[in-house]
């Protein structure tokens, strides 16, 4: 953890009040909480097999021909992927899920508001790095995540393919009595000559059953760089705006596009405010390290002051600056690779901040393997266990024989069963054309929903009763 934010029991002979009591007392919840999930296995910890030198493959000359075109409609080389399908790689979302179970616990309403903005946050972590692009799932492929040892259960479906939507939904273990976090997701993509912008479509919403609060949100767009020239490098940028429906509490996040001028990249920052519009905390930090509570007063004054250094940083840059090939006047900045200054890791906070989340620290050989996490190694991970196998419907994401291929390291294969693959989901969708029938989701439904009257897609409520016989064989 953060050495400013570190709390032992030797801060009690200094927190004299109450207030710091308390937040003392969340920081060492919090830290026990991230240091148990820090050591966690979820499986394997590597693929059968490295990643390919993707070195000699031009990835322009395969997006020239994409501008315009739907992100899931984008046929790249399966050199490009990453051995999961995208149901899976959404899974990676809710990696943080103990943020939600201390939101549940929490009779604060301001302190949940904290915990629900840190798990928004927290869930695009697993994409630093993450360069490569899933498979697009399968009309009707599933993909679901349980284990003995973790305190939730995630199921998601392809529940259209025109336009292509992925609905998911991650409960709480007692069958969604505590919290119920569900949504959907439209990916769509944006090409110019140099960058790629992604933006992920789609309603998210956290019920907290016990406090009867509904919360909902939307993440932010992602512009990958330098497409065509360069080394490739991508941004979070826009406004993420989570409201709790029960109350009118706001969380106002905004993912800061890269500054040139402080060389801040990745930086987060933001308020809670109240029913009355009163700002009640300040939230900081960068979604790839950390996320910060502060003291709004503090928090005031302590972004007055860097915005007083970087107008200092402005009128008085480095010398280098001037000389060098990536001065900003005469270098087009969409060529560039974003120089980073790493002191902003060494945060000079106001006390009595409250580290919210940490990132968990990325493993030192992950770019051997596609830059995933323990995590995301376990995603796909087979079983010789007859029973397990069983237990899964047949539309499983663990039985493509792309994906399993491709991390077998097996590359010919994988790309001729991707090929066939698609090609009998055409014919699928041929066959039904012709006798007039529509597709029907198994598992999810299409409502109207209360809080916001947005139709949403949830769960039917008959996947966990594991009834596979109607299961589409769609591998």
């Amino acid at each position: 953890m953060d050495n400013n934010h570190h709390v032992d029991d030797s801060d009690e002979f200094f927190d004299a009040d109450d207030i710091d009591h308390y937040t003392a007392s969340i920081q060492r919840d919090l830290m026990r909480s991230w240091n148990i999930i820090c050591r966690k296995q979820y499986g394997r910890a590597k693929l059968p097999v490295s990643m390919f030198d993707r070195s000699q493959i031009s990835i322009w000359s395969i997006l020239k021909q994409c501008i315009g075109k739907e992100l899931s409609k984008i046929t790249m080389p399966i050199a490009w992927n990453e051995p999961v399908s995208f149901l899976q790689r959404f899974t990676e979302n809710v990696l943080y899920s103990y943020l939600i179970d201390k939101a549940d616990e929490c009779t604060d309403p301001v302190m949940r508001m904290q915990y629900v903005a840190a798990f928004a946050v927290s869930s695009i972590a697993g994409n630093i790095d993450r360069l490569s692009k899933p498979f697009n799932p399968l009309l009707g492929e599933t993909y679901e995540f349980m284990r003995d040892d973790l305190p939730f259960r995630y199921v998601s479906e392809q529940v259209s393919h025109h336009p292509p939507v992925s609905a998911f939904t991650c409960e709480s273990k007692d069958g969604g009595a505590r919290w119920r976090f569900y949504g959907s997701i439209l990916p769509k993509a944006k090409f110019s000559v140099k960058n790629m912008e992604v933006n992920p479509k789609g309603l998210l919403t956290l019920e907290l059953k016990r406090h009867r609060e509904v919360y909902t949100w939307s993440s932010v767009t992602c512009t990958i760089h330098n497409i065509v020239v360069g080394r490739l490098w991508f941004e979070y940028h826009g406004t993420m705006e989570i409201i709790n429906h029960s109350n009118k509490m706001k969380a106002t996040i905004h993912f800061k596009p890269y500054s040139w001028s402080t060389k801040e990249l990745h930086k987060v920052e933001g308020h809670i405010i109240d029913s009355h519009k009163h700002k009640v905390r300040g939230l900081y930090g960068f979604w790839t390290d950390a996320l910060y509570s502060i003291d709004i007063e503090q928090f005031d004054a302590f972004l007055k002051q860097q915005k007083k250094d970087a107008k200092n940083a402005a009128k008085y840059p480095q010398e280098q600056a001037g000389n060098s090939a990536s001065s900003a006047d005469n270098v087009d900045l969409d060529e560039e690779v974003p120089d980073v200054d790493p002191s902003h890791e060494q945060l000079n906070l106001p006390p009595n901040s409250i580290t919210l989340w940490r990132i968990i620290p990325k493993l030192e050989y992950a770019d051997q393997y596609y830059n995933f996490s323990l995590f995301t190694m376990a995603l796909n991970e087979w079983t010789e266990d007859e029973k397990l196998r069983l237990s899964l419907p047949p539309t499983d994401s663990r039985f493509r024989p792309d994906i399993r291929k491709m991390e077998e390291g097996d590359i010919d294969v994988a790309g001729q069963e991707k090929n066939r693959l698609e090609e009998k989901q055409r014919e699928t969708r041929h066959a039904m054309e012709k006798r007039r029938e529509e597709w029907q989701p198994r598992w999810f439904r299409l409502v109207k929903q209360e809080a916001t009257g947005h139709e949403v897609w949830v769960s039917n409520e008959k996947y966990w009763q594991r009834n596979w016989t109607n299961c589409p064989d769609i591998y």
